[in-house]
């Protein structure tokens, strides 16, 4: 008897409550509107919130685009190259070891922003990166009067030991398939495009061309196996690649503008020559051994356009226009023809799925 009591007591209780809502209900929305006012309110807080956001809609578009990974890759590093290239055109000698210095430091800046600080001992060889641009900031600080025929044989020993150390565990593996193929040709090519690159001695009266051909030269390596990294599912690489081929844009970009109002271009250090082709050249060499989806022959391409630099200046110079302001235009398209093939290789024949981030 107690229990029913108890139920028919929490039953009332249970009917009292909604009564009470009711009635609240009804005095909060008079009868016949409810809720109908305050959805209707609603509905046209929403439309005039959708109505602004609409208004900033190229905000938003601007947004994204400036989110995008490819493009603060590029943005910031070529904002810098503009600044590094008026500094040396106002500030300092082009030549000067304080220059050197600046290169050094924006390196090692996009390095550790990618790729992380460095670790002990390094096991990944993307790990590895870091400390071989390290070694090439050290060799690229050598004093100038050391840099001369024998800049060469420091190139090809410094890259051969990158490519070793990077590549020993598949060189121990003894296997020997399509991808190791081309990493031996990438890392064979990058070697002679390095040697002949730095062999090269400055003219004792250059031509209007002849200060953008290293520079076109690491740029166009840079940027071609920075979009075959990417389509090879090697996003990491590839972005160091692309920040250091906008680094040197923005200084080719405005040593361009002086040489469009009648001035002479700066012209680089072999020591800043060096260690930005080495941080390129080794970059490319860990793309080709361990990136699993890179296009060979896209990889291949890449390495060549030091060499077409080097040729430029010799074999190639009868295809240079007379006209003045075209001769480092025409000279960087015959340095970038390799690149661009490369990149064109490895859009057309990338893996399903693979994309630029656009």
């Amino acid at each position: 008897m107690n229990i029913f009591d108890s139920v028919m007591d929490r039953t009332d209780a249970l009917q009292a409550g909604a009564a009470a809502s009711a009635l609240s209900v009804k005095t909060k929305f008079p009868l016949g509107q409810d809720g109908s006012l305050k959805a209707n309110q609603d509905r046209g807080m929403g439309s005039a919130t959708t109505a602004r956001l609409n208004g900033l809609g190229g905000w938003w578009r601007l947004s994204a685009v400036l989110g995008n990974p490819m493009v603060t890759t590029a943005a910031l590093p070529l904002l810098l190259g503009i600044v590094l290239a008026l500094f040396a055109r106002f500030a300092l000698p082009a030549t000067s070891p304080v220059l050197t210095l600046v290169w050094a430091a924006l390196l090692l800046f996009f390095y550790w922003d990618t790729l992380g600080p460095p670790v002990m001992p390094p096991v990944a060889a993307s790990q590895k990166l870091i400390y071989l641009a390290f070694a090439g900031i050290v060799m690229g600080l050598l004093p100038e009067r050391l840099f001369g025929r024998g800049t060469s044989s420091l190139a090809v020993i410094a890259l051969a030991a990158a490519f070793l150390w990077l590549g020993w565990r598949r060189l121990a593996s003894g296997s020997l398939d399509l991808q190791m193929i081309a990493a031996l040709a990438v890392g064979l090519l990058a070697l002679i495009g390095a040697a002949m690159l730095t062999a090269q001695q400055a003219s004792l009266s250059p031509s209007v061309e002849e200060p953008f051909l290293a520079p076109a030269a690491v740029l166009a390596l840079s940027l071609a196996s920075a979009i075959v990294s990417v389509l090879g599912a090697s996003i990491v690489t590839g972005q160091l690649l692309g920040s250091l081929a906008a680094l040197i844009g923005g200084w080719c970009l405005v040593q361009y503008v002086v040489t469009l109002r009648g001035g002479a271009a700066d012209s680089w250090r072999k020591g800043v020559e060096f260690l930005l082709l080495y941080a390129g050249a080794t970059v490319l060499i860990q793309v080709a051994l361990l990136a699993p989806n890179a296009n060979p022959a896209a990889l291949v391409l890449s390495s060549l356009p030091p060499i077409v630099a080097v040729l430029v200046r010799g074999r190639l110079l009868g295809l240079l226009p007379g006209a003045r302001p075209l001769r480092p235009l025409v000279a960087g398209i015959l340095i970038a023809a390799p690149a661009i093939l490369a990149i064109v290789t490895a859009i057309v024949w990338a893996p399903h799925g693979a994309a630029l981030g656009f």
